[in-house]
């Protein structure tokens, strides 16, 4: 059983950083504002971007797209020097607004269909991670190119992230070696090693592992005669929802101690962020357009749900915070969305005040791996981004 926060509560706290709380407690009061709307702060990406720029300084930053692909964040990271981890040729499609040169991204995904592999090298990006030798064959295609591979690799962790992402891709370290071989054997150039230990990763431990197993690896790739120029960390790093993480600086310094002691400074490092930049600049504002008391819990649906905004439920294992401004005795509730079917539940065994039809919910915390993983389900509306600074 959880329970909603009032909004007086935390208007000071950093799960409104990026919004103007005056607009909110007005939209409470007034219920001005057209729902449902994701409110999209500039100045909080710019805040992010900079506080992991400094939390690990020889570290450059990919920013993950496929956490949230709104054009609006890829200008600001952008604008900020940094540059894109990509994964189709949509995501390509998406950064090349921007002017970037298209050699400088890593397109990460170690599964390509030929189509995205042909578009990607088409357009002039040349850095690709493999995981398996069945991925090598592809790069018989493009003869009359010399081709940057990353070998990535997995590690063995007593603690996983919350999406445990070496569950489906990643090579062991006794596999890196071979790999290696092949990708030299078919013309092109063994670059370096990555790993992703995991999206919303609250154990810093995990990634000084993985740095320790790079560094072996690296030695052993020397003795063999490889020449490792690029480690790619992946991304991971953590944003608080509901219970509390450390924060950014207090994450990294185990990370950034591990990079320096282990990995020499001829090698290139970088990470690809996607959470930890996208999360907080977004807060979503929903409605209620209708209420029923049902087997002594009552239920309020909203004007958003979880084939929209909320899939971060479903797909993200996510909790948001849910904030109201109403006061009083608290009610077992349900929140659910808007559409016809009984799964659009997101949060059932809430202890809230009662609200009226009309009414206002907020939800901080909702710009990563939300709108991007929702659908067009029952033709209902989905909300817009309004930038708001």
């Amino acid at each position: 059983m959880t329970h909603s926060m009032s909004f007086a509560a935390v208007e000071n706290t950093s799960l409104f950083r990026g919004v103007d709380t005056e607009m909110i407690r007005e939209m409470f009061l007034t219920r001005s504002l057209e729902t449902p709307v994701m409110l999209m702060s500039r100045s909080e990406i710019q805040r992010n971007y900079d506080a992991l720029k400094a939390a690990l300084p020889r570290v450059g930053i990919h920013y993950a797209v496929k956490s949230n692909n709104e054009q609006v964040i890829i200008d600001e990271i952008h604008a900020r020097g940094g540059n894109f981890d990509i994964c189709s040729a949509r995501e390509l499609d998406t950064v090349a607004k921007t002017g970037i040169d298209p050699s400088s991204l890593i397109h990460s995904h170690p599964i390509k269909s030929v189509y995205e592999f042909d578009y990607a090298v088409g357009k002039g990006v040349e850095t690709f991670v493999v995981d398996n030798p069945h991925e090598i064959p592809k790069l018989n295609r493009y003869s009359d190119k010399k081709l940057k591979m990353l070998i990535r690799f997995r590690i063995n962790t007593n603690t996983t992230a919350v999406v445990n992402l070496q569950y489906k891709y990643g090579c062991t370290v006794d596999e890196v070696l071979p790999l290696a071989h092949k990708i030299v054997e078919s013309g092109h150039e063994f670059y370096g090693l990555c790993f992703h230990i995991g999206s919303q990763c609250i154990y810093p431990e995990n990634y000084v592992k993985a740095i320790t197993a790079a560094q072996k690896l690296i030695n052993a790739l020397d003795a063999a005669g490889f020449d490792t120029r690029l480690l790619d960390i992946g991304g991971g790093f953590p944003v608080e929802y509901v219970q509390p993480i450390p924060n950014i600086e207090e994450f990294c310094a185990p990370i950034d101690r591990a990079l320096r002691r282990k990995i020499r400074p001829g090698i290139k490092v970088v990470c690809e962020p996607g959470r930890f930049i996208s999360a907080s600049p977004v807060t979503l504002v929903c409605s209620v357009i209708g209420k029923s008391m049902r087997d002594g819990k009552m239920w309020y649906y909203l004007d958003d749900g979880l084939y929209s905004t909320f899939s971060g439920i479903v797909y993200d294992h996510c909790q948001y915070p849910v904030v109201t401004n109403r006061h009083g005795n608290e009610m077992l509730s349900v929140l659910s969305g808007p559409t016809c079917d009984s799964f659009d539940v997101m949060y059932d065994g809430l202890m809230i005040p009662e609200h009226e039809i009309g009414e206002m919910f907020v939800f901080p915390m909702t710009g990563s791996y939300c709108s991007v993983s929702g659908s067009d389900f029952n033709g209902l509306n989905r909300p817009q981004y309004r930038i708001i600074d």
